[in-house]
């Protein structure tokens, strides 16, 4: 016992469950691992009351491993988050008002102590929103422009979009530039470094974005910024005046119509840069729209940055006096050497007015302009709709083809622009082959080149025990390690695929991504349309390892035997909420993952025995998993007669006063089969309660501590043992639960802490605890709500194997007499992840004397002298057991 005598206060104990997803906040990684952030759903959907549509929820998940921020650009007031910053993994609460139509964008970023490393978004929808397509982006590039490059001069455009492959960029009196201040620190998600900068009068103009008819519902957004000194003043202008700066819109680059636009309040801080919208309705369906950008100052002060177009929900009418019918050609999509996939769409004309739909297209060699369209292979659309798409097949591959759409009408043909393309076939490369290059990469990198993979999906879709999106493939018939795969995208329909099926997967080099994720390789970002399916129900064995070998099979089915658990259980209980369950192998860990979505196996109970376990092998962080595809997989382990699955409490422990504690029996398959209890001796007894439940009664005790094991049986075999305890009455009993201005949820985190939970004795309690890595950490308490004099105790423990120093002080009134520090013990159990398994000696008590404290004292307790969270002296430490005495 250290300074004073351990005080004990029996107070309301209160829990707060601080639950994560996976294990918890990830906050000892030191920054040794790869990044990861995750988020679940990316789209929420309301209706214009403020509630989630059907099929939509309010809230989002993050899953990461580092601390992050979460950010509503563009200014969307309309939307509350309930954090906006957190560590680890988290669940954020979305919230809008009634009678709100627009969308908003949640930016999510985890970062370290260099900057960002990666960036997720949400979106949020309202009422009946229209989803945004980009037609048109451009960030300006990150080309050096030192040299201040005329806009007709600069090359190191960044142009995407679904209409972006034609354009073209003029004016006068505008340069690109990298200096003033970035838009990368803008109010809203602005790109930087380069910009367009204006001279007095300086013009700047993007020419023909390609739109189809049904694109007349748009929204323009921009970001801007002024930063003007007049002649002898001492402060810089930074107000961005509308009305100096004008945007106009044409169909043809001749003539052009002023639109007016909104901004945010960007420029009122630092660094200046405001984020104007422009929502609009186009009275006429155009085959391509110009945007012009007009500065009109006393000197050369203006910006631009991040332009976007984009479908929107319209707007103020701009009549752009066209209503020529015309025919938009489409990009050529899912180019494989000899296929492709070819289209178009009417502007101005409706689809009644044609006899057919198609696209031409021919080999060619030269200039476009020499070529003899009379040669062309016409295909007609299958479909006469708006827009259309033609399979086109037969191509020779890497032959260079031009492609122009058409529409027929009763005065003849009309066709469209004329859009090139090479017949490239994507590389085949093999699983092995492909393993080996995302090994090779440290961070998320898009791949070097067109690629399709072959093989066998190994995992269950149907069974969903895997993260929403992804498929488990390996090479046919591999047995090694290194043949599999995480082929992921939110946007494949698992149902639609099964256990077993051989499939191709094209993975273009624009949009495919490939990462090492959780120890296991992964590709993202493909599109789903280009996964084909081979043939079904191949045959897939699993290969027979070991857990030390686990990992070297990731993503790979496999079979662990001689599996063993001591309990039997339920594979998965609740709802939308993934489990993890201990077994062992010849004494070594084995986890077994269930997912969220895996709900076959919800209820599903298992027996305490030994046997075989199937599943993909996996890992979270570098700790191996298996997850198992189905419940055959785990069917060694089915119950079939009456079991014992769990007991609620798993162990009580009585005061030295006595008292009663029901403990409740989950059978499973019980049938006649009844409870029996063997009889305790002494001060304990127990006896069968009504339902599945059993009473057991403490008598005081006078002596010294008393210790039992209640053995709960079956009539038909199994039992269970619930360890019982009575504290000696010679002793004082120990506590560790915590009052409520200590526990996490009621306290303040003022930097690197974690509200957590602590196992001792069987039993959980809430903790706090401080630090994240070598960094200290600080936490605030509730208000005491107590006046004069006390003493504040509780049980404390530094990292496994480091030693750590804590720091208290009082706020609001009143100060500690005497130390106001403690020099705390290495304890094994503080460890890996909550809930910690510790033991605490009496020399892990600790008691402060708190002096003249006020109704509104609060308690600060950190591992830093200065109380600073940029403090690294000291290793984390865990507290519990908080306690306040007069």
């Amino acid at each position: 016992m250290k300074n004073l005598n351990f005080l004990k206060l029996f107070l309301a104990t209160i829990f707060v469950t601080t639950t994560a997803l996976f294990a918890g906040c990830v906050d000892d990684n030191d920054d040794t691992e790869a990044p990861r952030l995750e988020i679940s759903p990316k789209t929420l959907v309301f209706n214009d009351e403020g509630s989630p549509v059907d099929g939509s929820q309010d809230y989002f998940e993050i899953s990461a491993n580092r601390k992050w921020t979460a950010t509503v650009v563009d200014d969307k007031t309309w939307v509350t988050l309930s954090k906006m910053e957190g560590n680890g993994s988290d669940k954020v609460q979305v919230s809008i008002p009634e009678g709100i139509t627009d969308e908003a964008t949640v930016m999510i970023q985890i970062s370290n102590k260099v900057g960002v490393l990666l960036t997720e978004k949400v979106t949020i929808r309202s009422g009946n929103v229209v989803p945004k397509v980009v037609i048109y982006n451009e960030t300006f590039g990150t080309m050096d422009a030192s040299s201040n490059p005329a806009v007709t001069n600069y090359v190191g455009w960044d142009t995407t979009g679904e209409g972006a492959t034609n354009v073209t960029y003029t004016g006068e009196g505008t340069t690109i530039r990298n200096t003033g201040k970035s838009s990368a620190e803008a109010s809203y998600e602005g790109s930087g470094p380069n910009v367009v900068f204006f001279s007095q009068t300086g013009v700047f103009q993007i020419n023909k974005i390609a739109l189809n008819a049904e694109q007349t519902t748009l929204k323009l957004t921009f970001g801007g910024n002024y930063s003007y000194k007049p002649e002898g003043a001492t402060e810089w202008d930074n107000t961005f005046n509308t009305n100096q700066f004008n945007v106009a819109l044409s169909s043809n680059g001749t003539e052009w119509v002023p639109i007016s636009y909104t901004k945010n309040d960007g420029d009122s801080k630092e660094p200046f840069w405001i984020f104007a919208t422009a929502d609009f309705t186009l009275k006429h369906g155009i085959n391509n729209i110009y945007i012009k950008f007009t500065a009109s100052s006393v000197g050369n002060a203006f910006r631009l940055d991040d332009v976007t177009l984009s479908t929107g929900n319209g707007g103020q009418e701009i009549d752009l006096g066209t209503t020529d019918p015309t025919v938009s050609t489409t990009e050529a999509s899912q180019i494989n050497g000899t296929s492709a996939t070819l289209g178009g769409s009417l502007v101005n004309m409706d689809i009644a007015s044609t006899t057919e739909v198609g696209v031409e297209y021919i080999e060619y060699t030269g200039e476009v302009a020499s070529i003899n369209w009379d040669n062309a292979t016409k295909a007609a659309a299958t479909e006469k709709v708006t827009p259309w798409k033609v399979m086109i097949t037969g191509l020779t591959a890497d032959k260079q083809y031009a492609v122009r759409a058409y529409a027929t009408t009763a005065t003849g043909k009309i066709y469209g622009s004329i859009i090139t393309f090479i017949a490239t076939a994507p590389e085949p490369i093999s699983i092995a082959d492909l393993v080996t290059k995302i090994k090779a990469t440290t961070t998320e990198t898009l791949i070097d080149k067109d690629y399709v993979i072959q093989g066998i999906i190994c995992g269950d879709p149907q069974s969903k025990n895997c993260s929403f999106g992804t498929l488990y493939l390996m090479t046919k018939g591999a047995t090694t390690a290194g043949n599999a795969v995480t082929v992921y995208n939110t946007d494949i329909a698992s149902e639609t695929y099964s256990l077993g099926d051989e499939i191709k997967v094209i993975l273009r080099k624009e949009n495919t991504k490939m990462q090492v994720y959780n120890s296991s390789p992964q590709v993202s970002g493909f599109d789903p349309a280009e996964i084909e399916k081979i043939s079904s129900n191949n045959e897939v064995i699993p290969v027979e390892t070991t857990v030390d070998q686990l990992l070297d099979f990731v993503c790979m089915p496999v079979t662990i035997k001689n599996v063993t658990i001591e309990q039997a259980g339920t594979w998965k209980q609740e709802e939308n909420k993934y489990v993890t369950h201990k077994f062992k192998v010849s004494g070594a860990d084995l986890t077994v993952y269930i997912n969220k979505g895996a709900e076959i196996f919800k209820d599903k109970p298992f027996a305490a025995k030994t046997g075989s376990i199937t599943g993909i092998a996996a890992a979270y962080k570098t700790d191996a998993q298996i997850l198992p595809r189905n419940l055959d997989d785990v069917k060694d382990f089915e119950i079939t007669g009456p079991t014992i699955i769990s007991v609620t409490p798993t162990q009580v422990n009585f005061p030295a006063t006595g008292g009663e504690e029901t403990v409740t029996v989950e059978i499973s398959n019980q049938g006649s089969s009844t409870l029996q209890v063997a009889p305790l001796s002494g001060i304990l007894s127990a006896e069968i309660g009504t339902g599945n439940t059993v009473k057991v009664k403490a008598e005081a005790n006078t002596g010294s501590e008393v210790k039992q094991d209640l053995v709960i049986s079956l009539s038909t075999g199994g039992s269970i043992t619930v360890p019982i305890k009575v504290a000696g009455g010679n002793e004082e009993a120990k506590d560790y639960s915590s009052i409520t201005p200590f526990i996490f949820g009621n306290g303040e985190n003022k930097g690197n802490t974690y509200g957590e939970k602590v196992k001792i004795e069987g039993i959980e309690y809430d903790c706090i605890k401080l630090g994240k890595s070598k960094n200290c950490g600080v936490f605030k308490s509730g208000t005491l709500n107590v006046t004069g004099n006390y003493q504040l105790s509780f049980y404390a423990g530094a990292w496994k194997e480091k030693k750590a120093t804590i720091y208290l002080k009082v706020e609001g009134g009143g100060e500690i007499s005497g130390s106001n520090n403690a020099e705390l013990t290495a304890n094994t159990g503080i460890s890996d992840s909550s809930p910690y398994t510790v033991t605490f000696a009496d020399t892990d008590h600790y008691t402060f004397n708190l002096t003249g404290l006020t109704a509104t004292s609060t308690i600060i307790i950190s591992t830093s002298p200065n109380f600073s969270t940029t403090d690294t002296a000291n290793p984390r430490a865990l507290l519990c057991g908080f306690q306040l005495k007069q």
